[in-house]
């Protein structure tokens, strides 16, 4: 397999990434793993070549961010409230990990392919079950979600480069996200999910 586009520090994490799943497998039971990180620090690129090597299925969390909330309403809440709301965790168990832990295909609605005008999508996202599943995304270790994570890891990036990879992939500055969103991040960090709470940290840089 390919794999020239990864860092040697991406390989080693993948693989480090992979072996800690192999060491937990459990015959006849979804491994449900979280792969967590501030944005920017590449958690769905090492989430998709592990998919690879483990045929893993990947739920991608920030399709269930919360639209439902304006930004407006977003700038009023606390830092804690920011971290806990971001993502619709009720929905995202409802429709993609419930099915998946039950053997089933999971099918769902993205957020942001979501029509403004009549308020349908255009598409569904369908992920089929898999031995291994996987929570790609911030926040996707809070300890609310400690009863189905059986494994979380931390994808560990200085904030000055991920900030940069963030930047790259809006293709702007982005001022706007940062300002909301940064505190937030730093706060689930050092308060929520200190590095210290999680089973295994990768660097990716």
């Amino acid at each position: 397999m390919e794999k020239n586009h990864l860092s040697a520090h991406s390989l080693k994490a993948v693989q480090s990434i992979v072996s800690a799943i192999d060491r937990r497998l459990i015959d006849g039971y979804p491994l449900v793993v979280s792969l967590d990180g501030g944005s920017g620090a590449g958690k769905s690129t090492l989430a998709a070549e592990v998919a690879l090597q483990l045929d893993a299925a990947v739920i991608h969390c920030d399709d269930f961010f919360d639209a439902a909330v304006p930004d407006n309403d977003w700038d009023t809440y606390s830092l804690e409230q920011k971290c806990r709301r971001c993502i619709d965790w009720e929905r995202m168990y409802n429709e993609a990990l419930l099915p998946l832990l039950e053997g089933r295909e999971a099918q769902y609605r993205p957020y942001y392919s979501v029509s403004s005008v009549n308020g349908s999508a255009s598409h569904l996202v369908t992920i089929e079950p898999s031995k291994v599943i996987i929570l790609d995304g911030i926040y996707s270790s809070l300890l609310e979600l400690s009863d189905v994570n059986h494994l979380t890891v931390l994808v560990d990036v200085p904030s000055e480069l991920r900030r940069h990879r963030h930047n790259t992939r809006e293709g702007n500055d982005d001022l706007d996200w940062h300002l909301r969103w940064d505190p937030a991040e730093d706060y689930y960090f050092t308060v929520l999910r200190p590095s210290g709470t999680f089973d295994l940290i990768v660097i990716n840089h």
